[in-house]
């Protein structure tokens, strides 16, 4: 029978995490093995998996209906999506909701009800069988739609909408199974937003008739304006313009959307530069972004208290990062990645007291050094749990101030590709907590000290 492994395996998930005698007895009892079963019905042992879970995991589980079955899907976007639709909550104050998020993820996984998975710099990578996205959609299909076609019919109750043909929005009018909806919460296109089809008609409409969005995922677009309305939807929380290659500016309207935790701008290959007032975005948790600026300026990114995910990727012209980095005193997570005239981190990055996470990869022109032994003005403050370094073409020895930030709680270093490094760190010899050392094409490495780190 097709998924009686997967069942069997769900099952077993959910038995592991019951302990008590009687709740295998009722499990094993329960009604939904007697009824009758028809070729394309969920399996009784899916359903079962999905009633046992706890009510918070349900309503995360059924949103991920909206993407499409084989979807890739990461853990950072569902987390930000979840916590954009109030479906992440905490009853402790000091719980970082990102926290949470993940915690829901995890307990998701360990309940198998995502499989495939892969990391990629520090993320989760994972997909749904088939089988359980037909359970995701069974117990969704109220309050999530994905849309296949204009004529789709469409329950007013539904909240979260994922379309997989945006050419419906060529028209002047929204599609009929839109119209009649009120209260809609995400719109995400799952396929390409081409030229033809209007920016500002799109998003206009979205901003006319659903004011109380709280995500708007426009992946892989070819617009070439985000029209100033999109500085109305008030409660917008996720905006993602993911590879959007021809937009060139954003329209400063967009810093006012004081709500927004998420903007990701990653492989907007032609934007010029970030909107001006960017540090009115005062809730941004996670900002990516791609830009063809020479520098980023201080009174800017630095201005972003709430950040705790900074990803700048594929900036081909970036030879400065902003000096005022001190201000992020939550940034968890840092990434730099092919920045290849990029000569510098500022010294205040010394100061990211939250920061655990570095990944600085493919800037060949990048120097670590930060003028070692010039009198440095700032002191580490930060602990690093995981740090990737590669294609790192200037880095010969292993930077002071960095190996300051290893030395209390390490527990993955990956250093490939870097072909001057001539050492390591001393001090990785003795930290207690590193559990993963992965070091690759390193042709000038000491080779006494990767005798001596591995012996310890």
């Amino acid at each position: 029978m097709q998924g009686v492994p997967l069942a069997v395996i769900t099952l077993g998930s959910l038995l592991y995490s019951v302990t008590d005698e009687r709740d295998w007895k009722f499990i094993r009892d329960s009604e939904i093995w007697k009824l009758e079963q028809k070729e394309n019905d969920i399996l009784p042992a899916l359903k079962l998996s999905y009633e046992h879970l706890p009510s918070y995991l349900k309503r995360c589980f059924a949103y991920c209906s909206i993407f499409p079955k084989d979807q890739e899907l990461f853990d950072i976007d569902l987390v930000y999506l979840w916590m954009a639709n109030g479906l992440v909550q905490s009853s402790n104050e000091n719980e970082e909701l990102e926290d949470v998020g993940f915690r829901y993820f995890k307990e998701l996984c360990s309940r198998c009800f995502f499989q495939d998975f892969s990391e990629i710099a520090g993320n989760v990578k994972c997909k749904m069988h088939d089988l359980i996205h037909d359970l995701a959609l069974s117990v969704s299909q109220n309050e999530c739609s994905m849309v296949m076609n204009g004529t789709q019919q469409i329950p007013k109750s539904v909240r979260h909408i994922s379309f997989s043909y945006p050419e419906s929005f060529v028209d002047q009018d929204l599609p009929a199974c839109l119209q009649i909806l009120q209260n809609v919460r995400t719109i995400c296109f799952l396929n390409e937003v081409k030229e033809g089809i209007s920016s500002e008609r799109l998003t206009n409409k979205c901003c006319l008739r659903f004011p109380y969005l709280r995500a708007l995922d426009l992946p892989f677009s070819e617009f070439k304006v985000l029209p100033r309305r999109i500085g109305d939807l008030k409660h917008l929380r996720y905006l993602s313009l993911y590879f959007n290659r021809s937009i060139r500016r954003l329209p400063n309207s967009i810093c006012k959307l004081q709500n927004l935790q998420v903007l990701l701008l990653l492989g907007c290959m032609n934007l010029q530069e970030l909107p001006k007032d960017i540090k009115n975005m005062i809730n941004l948790r996670w900002l990516s972004i791609t830009t063809k600026q020479k520098y980023l300026p201080t009174g800017g990114i630095g201005c972003l208290k709430s950040l705790r995910f900074l990803f700048i990727t594929d900036c081909e012209n970036l030879e400065y990062l902003f000096e005022d980095m001190q201000g992020l005193k939550k940034l968890r997570t840092l990434t730099v990645a092919d920045c290849k005239r990029l000569m510098s981190l500022p010294q205040s990055i010394k100061c990211l007291t939250a920061l655990d996470t570095l990944y600085i990869v493919r800037c060949e022109n990048l120097d670590l050094t930060m003028g070692e032994g010039e009198g440095n003005q700032y002191v580490i403050q930060f602990s690093l749990q995981q740090l990737e370094l590669r294609h790192l073409s200037k880095l010969v020895d292993f930077p002071q101030w960095l190996a300051g930030g290893c030395t209390n709680g390490l527990k993955v270093m990956i250093v490939e590709d870097c072909d001057n490094l001539r050492k390591l760190p001393e001090c990785l010899q003795n930290i207690a907590s590193l559990q993963e050392l992965r070091i690759k094409r390193c042709p000038k490495l000491n080779s006494d000290t990767l005798l001596k780190t591995g012996e310890n």
